[in-house]
């Protein structure tokens, strides 16, 4: 997908996120990035090769203790917060230098 719309320039914004499915369209569950049945490293890399330059969104974070130890319940059903947020920033990013080097 991301060759096919990133060669056409047709990709306004990446939702970065990893799911896990049980049954397709119907039943699947948001895991963190690495966890998934995407090899989101790829993705990355082909956004790159791409030469995609807008946004890519680390959404729907899972919750950490940390973030539950201290009060804080995201508005996602995976209710991560802020430690879960700034977790799914930092591996993007790290993805993101990775594959362009």
């Amino acid at each position: 997908m991301a060759r096919y719309f990133g060669s056409r320039d047709r990709i306004n914004h990446a939702h970065f996120r990893n799911v896990l499915v049980m049954k397709p369209y119907e039943r699947y569950t948001e895991v963190w990035i690495d966890e998934g049945l995407n090899n989101m490293f790829a993705v990355m890399k082909e956004l790159v090769k791409q030469k995609y330059k807008l946004q890519i969104y680390p959404e729907h974070p899972r919750r950490l203790d940390y973030d539950a130890e201290h009060g804080r319940i995201g508005g996602y059903p995976g209710g991560g917060a802020y430690a879960a947020i700034a977790y799914n920033v930092g591996y993007t990013r790290a993805m993101l230098q990775a594959a362009m080097s």
